[in-house]
């Protein structure tokens, strides 16, 4: 039986959560605390300022995009954040805040999802819709762009 050493509160794994060498090669390198080759993993806590999942095959996720948009924006008292709550995260700005590792986590949980929508997936069709809308109150110049009508742009009395 091989034998597991802990580092920096992960294991030091030879096999994947499933038995078999895991697809990511950076797998045994990675510091990132939530990993999404390791599901038990995916039950903790991610701080702003710990590491981000690195591997490009995994990286499209969507709560790892939020991991690296927040660790632009917020700063290191930010407070920390869970699967759930990065997968719910769709505006990120700075200021944001997480959860105090001091307060009980229940109640910051319902009041922390309360002021957050749910994040709704579009289907392609919705989509369209949606681009052929946006595309109706386009607010481009007609014309060539400056300059294309000769000059200023004349006034109500027809002088420029």
């Amino acid at each position: 039986m091989a034998e597991r050493i802990v580092v920096s509160g992960r294991q030091d794994r030879e096999e994947g959560p499933s038995g078999h060498r895991p697809a990511c090669t950076l797998f045994e390198d990675c510091l990132a605390p939530l990993c999404p080759l390791d599901l038990s993993s995916l039950k903790g806590i991610w701080y702003p300022d710990e590491d981000v999942c690195r591997s490009r095959t995994q990286g499209a996720r969507p709560w790892i995009r939020a991991q690296r948009r927040l660790s632009k924006v917020a700063g290191s008292g930010a407070g920390y954040f869970t699967l759930e709550m990065l997968n719910r995260l769709i505006v990120i700005r700075k200021g944001i805040s997480g959860l105090d590792p001091d307060l009980p986590e229940e109640t910051q949980l319902r009041t922390w999802f309360q002021k957050r929508p749910v994040r709704r997936d579009m289907s392609s069709g919705d989509q369209a819709v949606r681009a052929r809308h946006l595309k109706k109150f386009g607010f481009r110049k007609k014309g060539g762009g400056k300059g294309a009508e000769g000059g200023l742009k004349k006034g109500r009395d027809g002088t420029s």
